[in-house]
């Protein structure tokens, strides 16, 4: 309503007062005139009244630097030319260089204003080296106040300028690296940023093996260097030395975490450290956060169980791993544990009781949707005369006389 109003009282003032062409309009017509434009999303005559008031009053209000950014944003979208485009995006920066001018640095308009100049200039590698300086002065100036999402964008600035060979240096990349990584650990990454920033870290400067312990292992004995240390070895898919299991047991004694945890599980399994894999899934389980986390260490304890051998310890975390989160993967496992059951389950069984050991792997299988194994335990199957002549019938219950004591509904190999 009051918007309603604020637009009536222009065509009344235009009607009373008979604007001719010649007419200018004053400063109070000109801020009356953007407010209308501006709620009616006409972005070009709110531009023209916007830089009518802040060349005449610059002091005005700030709302009018806030709003003027949006009105170029606007006009951004609304076009294709790449000319007027930055004719418009070095206007809304513009805005910004006034208005911290006049109503001072804060932080949010800093993190805006780098921001909005990383989105304008990231499609043109010419501005890399404007754009790396730019962000060099912020962390320098005060790192604790940029934005994580900013700190995000100065590597992507940093791969991407590696991409169009415009390398920012390297031991820049890495020195903002460390810096960046301690302050968002220390304010929490609810958001991941690390994860992407690791990554990205990785496209943008020539790092290997020897090279991470050189820089990132001289000393883990502090929790922030074993940390820094242990994302690259991870990241880099390098050999667990020495160093690295320093550094593991340092995290894991000081700060554990699942990722972590998981993590180090899962390069044992590769390494074939079984009991190393167990102590750090149990970790994991210690420091799970919910079913699914629960359910992947299970799956895992599952997995390591099998690599050593102990079918029915792999068993049971495999049915734990269900339990929590109904794994497909744990389901697949135990079908697999089943089908390489058939030669200690024989004993003195008929044959149609031997068999039904692939029946039972075929139900997992089956609520794995593995179509594949499911055809190959199907094709172990009894046939109807095994089942005929040892006195069963089909859709008769029965349990499987082995380690795993399944109860399984008799059925037949398909006919060949």
């Amino acid at each position: 309503m009051i918007k309603y109003i604020a637009t009536l009282s222009v065509i009344l003032l235009a009607s009373s007062t008979g604007w001719t062409q010649d007419h200018q309009p004053s400063l109070e017509d000109c801020k009356l005139m953007f407010q209308d434009y501006y709620y009616l999303k006409d972005w070009e005559k709110a531009q023209t009244n916007l830089e009518f008031v802040l060349e005449n009053s610059p002091e005005e209000d700030e709302k009018y630097y806030i709003k003027g950014v949006k009105v170029y944003e606007n006009l951004i979208k609304s076009i294709e030319d790449k000319d007027q485009i930055m004719g418009y995006q070095q206007k809304a920066l513009s805005l910004y260089q006034q208005r911290i001018s006049i109503y001072g640095n804060s932080a949010q308009v800093q993190n805006q204003f780098l921001s909005s100049i990383y989105r304008y200039w990231i499609n043109q590698p010419a501005r890399y080296d404007s754009l790396s300086k730019l962000f060099q002065i912020r962390f320098d100036e005060n790192l604790s106040e940029v934005s994580h999402s900013n700190m995000l964008a100065y590597f992507d600035l940093a791969r991407r300028a590696k991409r169009y060979e415009r390398p920012i240096e390297e031991d820049q990349i890495l020195s903002n690296y460390d810096n960046i990584s301690k302050k968002i650990n220390a304010d929490g990454d609810e958001k991941g940023y690390m994860e992407k920033i690791e990554q990205m870290l990785l496209e943008s400067v020539d790092l290997n093996c020897n090279k991470i312990d050189e820089i990132y292992g001289q000393d883990v004995s502090e929790l922030d260097n074993a940390k820094r240390y242990l994302n690259m070895v991870f990241k880099m898919s390098c050999d667990v030395n020495g160093k690295a299991e320093e550094a593991l047991g340092i995290v894991l004694d000081n700060q554990p975490e699942y990722k972590l945890a998981m993590y180090a599980a899962k390069k044992s399994i590769i390494d074939n450290r079984l009991t190393d894999a167990q102590k750090f899934l149990g970790i994991a389980l210690q420091q799970a956060e919910n079913q699914t986390e629960e359910g992947n260490a299970y799956l895992e304890l599952a997995k390591t169980m099998t690599l050593d051998q102990k079918k029915q310890e792999a068993h049971k975390y495999a049915k734990k791993a269900i339990a929590k989160c109904n794994s497909k993967e744990a389901y697949k496992l135990i079908g697999n544990l089943y089908m390489s059951s058939f030669t200690e389950c024989i004993g003195e069984k008929d044959i149609v009781a031997r068999r039904a050991v692939f029946i039972a792997a075929y139900d997992k299988f089956r609520m794995a949707n593995d179509a594949k194994n499911m055809a190959l335990a199907a094709a172990q199957f009894p046939t109807m005369e095994e089942i005929h002549f040892n006195n069963y019938e089909l859709g008769q219950s029965m349990i499987v006389d082995c380690w795993f004591k399944e109860e399984v509904v008799i059925a037949k190999r398909a006919a060949e």
